[in-house]
């Protein structure tokens, strides 16, 4: 019987990202390496940090290896992830018998929670009380089950009726405020849970008033609006009414357009289309766009940073003024980080925005941004522009040596 022998090596590139070579071909998705498991994504590059596989979270070290049991990320909070690797959330009953409460974004509750009309207190080693113990100078009496006891003469206490925030967003006696959503363009998603991670139930448009119920909680605020209830960052929230603003920024407009939203680019936009030919794209307000000339005084043919802009507004329905997304290609990977207004990552997703380092040859040190209009068959196709000579380009992408990732604009952070 002749047994093929498999040769597998780590290799690192230019970018020193590590890759998991095995006969010449980059291994993707998990694998298994000297009994420690790793995750290489579809172009071969090492994960590490937080990595979302459908459903379920992950943790992967600095040198790649997944993580079990509990740990403490650079964000100063305690996760616990499964055997499996998969984050917890809800109750857990660790190995020590003890048990603890994970909120919806994996962090350990510590303090006052109510869940199923219960009230239950968490340590601050986030270990769930049970008994009789004494809290800021008051006993309470949580039984053997750690809820606490009905008719405990200390539920009515003001310090926990009307002080005490709790991880679901809501407090024992709800104190409700109106405020104002005051996002700079696109409408403020309402989600089922205080995170940036859980379902979005509606979205609410700028300037819309809305009712804030209880305290703000893990940087959310529980809001009303139209009849539903849900979590908004906070950060996007004002109890203060905005000032009326009379200018046409046009952010809802379609403007004349054969693309509708969700449907893919393959040819260049028309002259009358406003997401490329309007001064609400600051890239033709500036005249860095067809169909002005350069400083050279030659026609302007093509700009990969217009068409991203134009294009972004296509697909999503508004103006990407929040996100940060000017100057040269480049830059915008750390714009988008520092504005937050993005998720981000190395996998590539349809309606994804790729953005390329200065590093990229031919590109004049300004990097290059472009569109993910399909994937099919493991082949990506982008649309772009391209200062250098061309108005419009559908094709495969091409060089993702110098590619710093991909930017998810289905995926708001807030």
């Amino acid at each position: 019987m002749n047994l093929e022998s498999v040769q597998a090596i780590w290799k690192q590139d230019s970018q020193n990202r590590w890759y998991w070579n095995e006969n010449g071909i980059n291994v993707t998705g998990w694998k298994l390496i000297q009994e420690k498991w790793y995750f290489f994504y579809n172009n071969g590059i090492m994960a590490s940090g937080w990595l979302k596989e459908g459903d379920k979270w992950y943790y992967l070290n600095t040198t790649g290896e997944m993580r079990t049991g509990w740990f403490k990320d650079v964000d100063g909070k305690w996760y616990h992830l499964s055997s499996s690797g998969s984050m917890n959330i809800g109750w857990l009953k660790d190995s020590n018998e003890k048990w603890y409460y994970l909120s919806d974004s994996g962090a350990m509750v510590t303090g006052w929670i109510i869940l199923d009309g219960n009230k239950y207190y968490l340590e601050p080693n986030g270990e769930m009380a049970t008994g009789k113990i004494t809290i800021d100078g008051k006993e309470y009496d949580f039984g053997e089950s750690g809820a606490l006891t009905e008719g405990d003469s200390s539920v009515n206490d003001p310090s926990l009726d009307k002080e005490e925030s709790i991880p679901d967003g809501s407090v024992v006696e709800e104190i409700r405020k109106k405020a104002y959503v005051i996002t700079e363009s696109s409408p403020l998603n309402m989600r089922l849970q205080p995170s940036s991670d859980s379902k979005i139930v509606t979205t609410i448009p700028k300037n819309s008033e809305v009712t804030v119920i209880g305290k703000e909680n893990n940087g959310f605020y529980k809001v009303e609006y139209n009849n539903k209830t849900g979590y908004a960052s906070s950060k996007w929230i004002s109890f203060d009414k905005p000032e009326a603003n009379n200018g046409n920024n046009n952010e809802n407009s379609s403007g004349n357009t054969n693309i509708t939203l969700g449907s893919i680019r393959t040819t260049g936009p028309e002259k009358n289309n406003i997401h490329y030919y309007s001064d609400d794209n600051i890239f033709y307000k500036v005249k860095l766009s067809p169909p002005f000339t350069n400083s050279s005084g030659k026609p302007i043919v093509g700009n990969c940073t217009w068409y991203a802009y134009g294009r972004i507004w296509e697909m999503t329905g508004h103006i990407p003024y929040d996100a940060g997304f000017t100057g040269n290609g480049y830059e915008w990977w750390n714009a988008n980080i520092r504005s937050g207004k993005y998720k981000y990552g190395q996998t590539p997703k349809k309606g994804a925005l790729a953005v390329w380092k200065s590093s990229l040859p031919n590109s004049g040190g300004c990097g290059h941004v472009a569109i993910i209009e399909k994937i099919e068959n493991n082949k990506i196709y982008i649309s772009e522009s391209s200062w250098h000579g061309s108005y419009f380009n559908y094709r495969e992408i091409y060089n993702t040596d110098h590619l710093y990732g991909y930017i998810y604009l289905d995926e708001p952070n807030f």
